[in-house]
């Protein structure tokens, strides 16, 4: 019977990965700390994707602020107004949208930044919690617990990344590339943004092996 190379490779491949994670973790805890990383690499995997369709769909920008802890979505419509009127402020709204730009579809937008916000909010502290709960126990072999944990913390530092990076489309573009001349479309630093996108993917990198021997 034929068997096509790449399900043979992965065949071989699955016990060494389950072996070298049984060499990182204690005895027994392996698939519950494989299916915790795999997870983990779903929510960040998840959280690159919804990164991307907020900037492709101009959503990013929407909000003017920032707050560790997060934000509720405005509850009134007083407070929509609110919200609408700061955005009305910066060069992505006066450049693009001045007088045409309806409140309902400022709330359509708001809700994109918002959600990828809280969907990375969400994910940092799904993997916060297994891994204090799991390195408190001892479950985690020194080696993968001080990795994981400078991985939690590049992830932490993606917060404050992300919002350095959304600061900079509230200046005027031509601050930020001024060899592409005058009347530029508001947007983020490009810098920055790669700055942001490759932590991303390094996080995503350092979780993905050991997500994948459960």
């Amino acid at each position: 019977v034929a068997i096509a190379p790449w399900r043979c490779k992965a065949t071989m491949a699955m016990p060494a990965a389950q072996a070298q994670l049984g060499e990182l973790v204690t005895p027994g805890w392996e698939k519950t700390v494989g299916l915790w990383l795999a997870g983990t690499c779903g929510m960040l995997f998840s959280m690159i994707a919804i990164g991307g369709y907020t900037r492709l769909s101009g959503s990013g920008l929407s909000m003017t602020d920032w707050r560790l802890e997060g934000r509720r979505l405005p509850w009134t419509q007083e407070a929509w107004v609110k919200e609408f009127e700061e955005y009305k402020k910066y060069p992505e709204y006066q450049r693009l949208h001045s007088g045409k730009m309806e409140l309902d579809e400022f709330k359509r937008i708001y809700f994109v930044e918002w959600f990828h916000r809280m969907w990375g909010r969400t994910a940092g502290l799904l993997f916060a919690g297994p891994l204090v709960y799991f390195a408190g126990r001892g479950i985690l072999r020194a080696r993968l617990g001080l990795n994981l944990t400078g991985l939690f913390a590049l992830g932490l530092s993606q917060a404050f990344v992300g919002w350095w990076m959304v600061r900079s489309g509230f200046d005027p573009p031509e601050k930020h590339t001024p060899t592409l001349g005058p009347n530029q479309r508001p947007r983020v630093s490009p810098y920055r943004l790669a700055s942001h996108w490759t932590a991303a993917l390094t996080i995503y990198a350092g979780t993905a092996p050991a997500g994948e021997a459960h």
